[in-house]
């Protein structure tokens, strides 16, 4: 069997774009369903927050780790099992009746998070350098307008079927992006010799945890309550070592040279 040419920029990044935007659906179309979803779980208004808090968490602490996890084991193998993920975490929250395992499928779906640092290495290894920086920027573009998008056709969903159709639906739309990444991804030859910082990881982690938690706390116990503002002060300096650990780490998880560039740090 013949090997099929390594580059199709154009499938490529077609196929990067339907996995980009399945993961920017999910993460915004439940926002305007929270008050049906809290009302139809028979839940509270703090613990339904959760279905957003949870992903947001989960994705944040998931993007550098797989990210690097790409770099080391193949960034088409590591979208792969990405998709994959992503599916079954989706699949969860669509079967969910209870917000314990709403709750675990959103965990679950913060895998995606990695979807997009993959789709920029791909980008990267195997587009010609003069499409490299217009196509980085049409799935960065793609984050903020699925996002918005998302938000849109919540309503019309939630109104004609139910908000188990907010899931299912991207459910085929990830579907069909890992079939296409099987078919049409091709593995890059380029990898980078190096481990995963778990330590870092937990760091990160235990932060976004801490600050995510106090955040969306702040309905229940006000933002001047000891409680919240203990849990931002810890957050934040569990942040600022994790920076310290970042900083001096062989293989960083996220580069700190990086994030100090200029066009970096005021985009972010």
């Amino acid at each position: 069997m013949t090997e099929p040419e390594r580059q199709h920029p154009a499938v490529t990044l077609a196929v990067l774009s339907i996995a980009g935007l399945s993961f920017a659906l999910l993460q915004s179309m439940v926002a305007p369903a929270l008050p049906d979803i809290q009302h139809t779980l028979g839940t509270s208004e703090s613990s339904v927050a959760w279905i957003l808090t949870a992903y947001l968490l989960s994705a944040s602490v998931a993007t550098p780790i797989i990210g690097r996890l790409g770099d080391v084991h193949g960034k088409e193998k590591s979208m792969l099992v990405v998709l994959v993920v992503l599916a079954v975490g989706t699949l969860i929250s669509a079967l969910a009746n209870s917000i314990g395992v709403m709750i675990l499928g959103r965990i679950i779906q913060g895998a995606g998070g990695g979807i997009f640092p993959l789709a920029f290495g791909i980008i990267r290894d195997e587009f010609p350098a003069a499409r490299v920086p217009g196509s980085i920027g049409l799935m960065s573009a793609i984050l903020g307008v699925g996002g918005g998008l998302g938000i849109v056709l919540a309503g019309p969903i939630v109104d004609g079927l139910s908000y188990h159709w907010l899931f299912w639906l991207p459910l085929t739309t990830v579907l069909l992006s890992a079939a296409l990444t099987y078919f049409f991804v091709p593995e890059s030859p380029i990898k980078a010799p190096g481990r995963v910082n778990w330590g870092a990881a937990g760091l990160l982690s235990a932060g976004l945890a801490a600050l995510l938690l106090a955040i969306s706390q702040t309905t229940t116990w006000g933002w001047g309550s000891p409680k919240a503002i203990g849990l931002i002060a810890i957050g934040l300096a569990i942040m600022a070592g994790w920076v310290g650990v970042e900083r001096r780490a062989r293989h960083p998880l996220v580069d700190m040279n990086v994030m100090r560039l200029r066009p970096v740090w005021t985009t972010d």
